[in-house]
């Protein structure tokens, strides 16, 4: 029977990877991926594989609609959680497929490895995602949040919206230079690091793509 599945593959690390998402990439005629999600799966793919990229992305959800559409099983691999910050509201906002055709396989995100790493008991903080847009609205929700003095856990944009673009954005705002922020990069993977240093101090530092800010406060 066809499915189209849409795979949380982790945050990096093959350790993430759960067992049901190499169950569904096993058993797909079509896996579609970008090459680091690919590289997690050197075993288990049997079918053809599409590296997908930022150019050739809608082709790439084209082609797993048509596939999808003859018959056969397709395997889209999400960094992370397809859920945040991941595949699943690309390909909901692509016209291209049914949500009821769709079916998700949760994975483990950066968000939550690093606030494992942490030990922070992320229930009760603000998540924001700023990977595909940095908006007015996002800014005044972020600066909300911190006014309101949540533990706040965030992606920012490594093209528009750094860390030090954070801090400097939220300094501006008045908001104490002192607050303890942890930056995780690459979490998971053997290069991982995790920085604990201060808003004031993020303004002067450069951080990797990869990583995960994480503005800890009382709750």
């Amino acid at each position: 029977m066809a499915k189209l599945n849409i795979i949380g593959v982790g945050p990096g690390s093959a350790d993430y990877v759960t067992p049901a998402a190499r169950k569904a990439v096993t058993q797909a005629d079509v896996v579609i991926g970008a090459q680091r999600s690919l590289d997690l799966f050197t075993s288990e793919v049997k079918g053809e594989k599409i590296v997908l990229t930022a150019k050739n992305l809608y082709e790439s959800l084209k082609h797993a609609a048509e596939s999808f559409k003859k018959g056969k099983s397709v395997a889209l691999l999400s960094t992370g959680d397809p859920g945040f910050s991941g595949l699943l509201h690309t390909v909901l906002e692509s016209g291209l497929f049914n949500a009821s055709e769709i079916h998700v396989v949760p994975g483990v995100s950066s968000i939550q490895a690093c606030a494992a790493h942490l030990n922070i008991s992320w229930d009760n903080a603000r998540l924001f995602t700023f990977h595909d847009e940095v908006s007015d609205e996002q800014r005044e929700k972020l600066i909300s949040a911190v006014k309101c003095g949540r533990t706040i856990l965030l992606l920012p944009n490594s093209r528009g919206f750094t860390p030090k673009d954070i801090a400097s954005f939220l300094i501006e705002l008045d908001t104490d230079k002192e607050t303890p922020v942890y930056i995780c990069e690459n979490i998971t993977l053997e290069n991982e690091k995790v920085t604990a240093t201060t808003l004031g101090k993020v303004v002067g530092q450069g951080f990797g793509s990869l990583c995960v800010m994480v503005i800890k406060q009382a709750n």
